[in-house]
């Protein structure tokens, strides 16, 4: 194979992709397995599936829209460096390829313009100097393979990426083990190359089996979750682009994935159907070429600009050409072209959501009232206006106004969900008064998403004003930002207001209450725990009333330091921890332990001091081993933070908050909630000797004597270099001697010989010592 014939060539090492199977390689199979009502599928010519185009030869592309999700264009390109060559440059051989440092080695990995020969040289001599290389260079060479149509290169590339990861040999960022696994968008890029090459090969039966085991039910940035493979491709070519490809390439990309849809009688999802109806409405010229056969573009629109009524009316007829010519696909049915008038009534093109609901009426298809709404709303006159409430009467008159009347799913709840991705907070009120009407309960994402972003609306007009804008009302930042907060409902007005259509259940009341917190409004997540309470059948998580209490403490905190005046009372504080109790009786202590976990993510000591002081006033059970760990972590971050460009000698104490620094007062100070155990002790020895607390070591040591406690080996390894670094080799000996009559030198010398060493050296200066003394007498 090809590819195994340039791997060898650069050097054992450099085998990426030469460990993958060849049975599993797609072509040699592909006849095999494409089902015979497949062959006849026309997905066009592969060489301009992805064309590329140096930016110099380019005609100027208006901007891109704001996708679903907020996306932003991701790929091969925008990771490469802006000084990138124009031509395609030649493969250099294996002898001029080790001449050259690893950095131009990684430049051109990441080269738009590098051919794939030219990238897999330089990845293999990466991989041969033992460099761990990050998603994005398996991309580009994906991307490369996928351009020149090396599509088995394509999918032994990501499976050789899969092999390398389990075998960590591929460059990730830090995560927490308990944090959710989330597909990035590199991966999702290269999942639509493989995609692609399956599709190109015809490969189907692959092409799904592959869907369904690397991409479904996993989260996303991008928020994508389709039930097949044409629908993601299609959701994902109209929300980012993979590379820097032109005009007619997503295009292109977009009538293959159509025409294989309308050949195996598949619909578009609603999802997918919004995505490109938007990129349609957003970028016609994209496909006006397509439809008139010349190209058609236009100047961009400027923020804010309405369209010209003729190009609404062409962005219109463009979408009903579509789904004329992909009747299957794009099939007419009330939600798909509900959803189409409420995305043209959102960009402004009027005259193509009256278009569309004539094309409806035409085909008697009834449309949502909610899209009605949309289109009477956006009109920019009134003569327009009383031309889509004639044609409103009219379709009532004839049943074609599609209502949903006490069900869980409707139509209104895409729109909706449709509308926030927009940022149209017009829309998102019309509609939930409709949904309120006919009693239609909101999704659980369409609640997570409608809250998110009234919680980031109130969240923005909180912070404070740029002095370099000028658009504020007279100066007066104040005004202007309760004008705001008015304007916009809190997130328990529309629970309240609509009960509905906002479903009572413990994930509303859940997302209510942490976004409310996200947008700064704790009064009204307060309100939001109190009617939780009394909502039958909800039980809220502990993490949620942690979030309650956090910064009701950290507000108590700011009143003892005087820094402001303390906004919440005692009772705030108290009321949410008897909640917490009427919901889980006896478990305060999870409670505490959870606001530990948020003090240390923040790096917040103060507001730990008050958590610890509760803790310990209110007579609790003590605390785990894992809580005394995150309180210990706290104090070394301090710690060393506070050393930081100091001149510190190791004796150096510190107090904060007029509470010394130390692992030993802290032990002193909350004696009735810390275990005064050998682990407590023996850690704290540890990290006193760490941290330069001489004095805190010899105390601890102390202390685990007179309780009779054996102590870990490191600790006493600690213990004995302390004592020698304080000049006190009599006390070396001394306690080594205790440790050998306990029976723990033995096990401490095994496991650290630096400790024999300190006792050796120990015990010569105290010889010389004794004979110095010997000679003056």
């Amino acid at each position: 194979m090809l590819l195994t014939h340039i791997v060898a060539s650069v050097g054992a090492r450099a085998r990426l992709l030469q460990q993958v199977r060849v049975a599993l390689s797609v072509g040699a199979h592909s006849a095999a397995t494409v089902a015979s009502s497949a062959r006849d599928v026309n997905v066009g010519a592969s060489s301009v599936r992805f064309p590329y185009q140096p930016q110099s030869l380019r005609q100027p592309e208006p901007p891109a829209p704001t996708f679903v999700g907020g996306a932003e264009e991701l790929g091969v390109a925008a990771l490469a460096s802006t000084s990138a060559p124009l031509e395609t440059p030649t493969p250099n051989s294996a002898d001029a390829v080790k001449q050259e440092s690893s950095d131009v080695l990684m430049k051109r990995a990441l080269e738009p313009s590098s051919s794939f020969e030219s990238v897999l040289t330089a990845f293999g001599e990466l991989r041969i100097r033992g460099n761990k290389l990050s998603d994005k260079y398996y991309l580009s060479l994906l991307y490369k393979a996928s351009r020149e149509g090396r599509y088995d290169q394509v999918w032994d590339g990501y499976k050789a990426f899969l092999e390398d990861e389990k075998r960590g040999e591929v460059q990730i960022p830090p995560i927490a083990e308990t944090t959710w696994s989330r597909a990035t968008l590199i991966r999702q890029q290269m999942q639509r190359f493989v995609l692609w090459a399956l599709l190109d090969v015809r490969h189907f039966s692959s092409f799904t089996s592959f869907y369904r085991s690397n991409v479904p039910h996993k989260l996303n940035r991008l928020g994508i979750h389709e039930s097949d493979p044409l629908n993601f491709l299609l959701h994902l070519e109209c929300t980012v682009k993979p590379s820097d490809e032109q005009e007619q390439g997503l295009r292109h990309r977009v009538e293959i994935l159509l025409r294989t849809m309308q050949h195996f009688k598949f619909h578009t999802s609603y999802s997918a159907a919004h995505a490109l109806f938007r990129i349609m409405l957003h970028r016609p010229e994209i496909f006006q070429t397509s439809v008139d056969g010349k190209s058609m573009r236009r100047r961009p629109q400027e923020s804010g600009d309405e369209a010209a009524p003729s190009e609404g009316l062409s962005v219109g007829k463009l979408i009903v050409t579509y789904m004329n010519r992909y009747s299957c696909a794009l099939n007419l049915d009330s939600k798909r072209l509900s959803i189409a008038v409420s995305a043209a009534a959102a960009a402004h093109r009027h005259d193509a959501a009256k278009l569309l609901l004539q094309h409806a009426a035409t085909h008697h298809v009834a449309i949502d009232a909610g899209s009605f709404a949309h289109a009477v709303e956006n009109a920019p006159d009134e003569v327009r206006r009383l031309d889509i409430v004639d044609m409103y009467t009219y379709a009532n008159e004839h049943q074609l106004v599609y209502t949903t009347q006490d069900a869980n799913a409707s139509i209104a709840n895409y729109l909706l969900l449709f509308a926030v991705f927009d940022g149209n907070f017009k829309h998102m009120m019309e509609l939930l008064h409709e949904m309120q009407l006919y009693n239609n309960k909101i999704s659980n994402r369409t609640v997570g998403e409608l809250f998110a972003s009234i919680a980031q609306y109130r969240m923005d007009a909180r912070q404070p004003p740029d002095e370099s804008d000028s658009s504020g009302y007279g100066g007066n930042a104040e005004a202007d930002m309760q004008r705001k907060l008015v304007e916009c409902p809190t997130i328990m007005e529309l629970v309240e207001n609509f009960p509905n259509a906002i479903p009572r259940t413990v994930h509303t009341f859940s997302q209510a209450i942490l976004q409310s917190l996200r947008g700064g409004d704790l009064i009204v997540a307060l309100e939001l725990m109190q009617s939780a309470l009394w909502t039958k059948g909800v039980k809220l998580r502990p993490e949620i009333f942690s979030q309650l209490l956090y910064p009701l403490l950290a507000d108590a905190m700011g009143g003892r330091r005087g820094d402001e005046v303390s906004s919440f009372s005692e009772f705030d504080r108290v009321e949410v921890e008897r909640c917490f109790d009427r919901q889980y009786p006896g478990e305060r202590v999870r409670l505490n332990a959870l606001i530990l976990n948020i003090c240390q993510s923040n790096d917040d000591l103060a507001t730990m001091l008050v958590c610890l002081d509760r803790w310990q006033g209110q007579r609790h059970p003590a605390l785990s081993r894992r809580a005394t760990q995150r309180v210990f972590d706290m104090i070394t971050k301090q710690i060393r933070h506070l050393r930081q460009g100091e001149a510190a000698t190791p004796v150096t104490s510190f107090i904060v908050d007029g509470t010394p620094l130390s692992y030993l007062a802290f032990l002193l100070r909350y004696r009735g909630i810390m275990v005064w155990d050998a682990w407590t002790i023996g850690c704290a020895i540890i990290r006193s000797g760490a941290n330069g607390l001489q004095t805190d070591v010899v105390a601890l040591l102390a202390e685990a004597d007179s309780r009779k406690l054996v102590l870990e080996s490191a600790a006493y390894g600690v213990v004995l270099g302390v004592l020698e670094g304080m000049g006190e080799p009599s006390a070396v000996v001394a306690y080594s001697e205790k440790m050998k009559a306990d029976g723990t030198w033995g096990e401490t010398v095994r496991k650290f010989p630096k400790v024999g060493e300190i006792l050796s050296h120990a015990s010569g200066e105290l010889d010389e010592m004794r004979s110095e003394e010997d000679e003056r007498r």
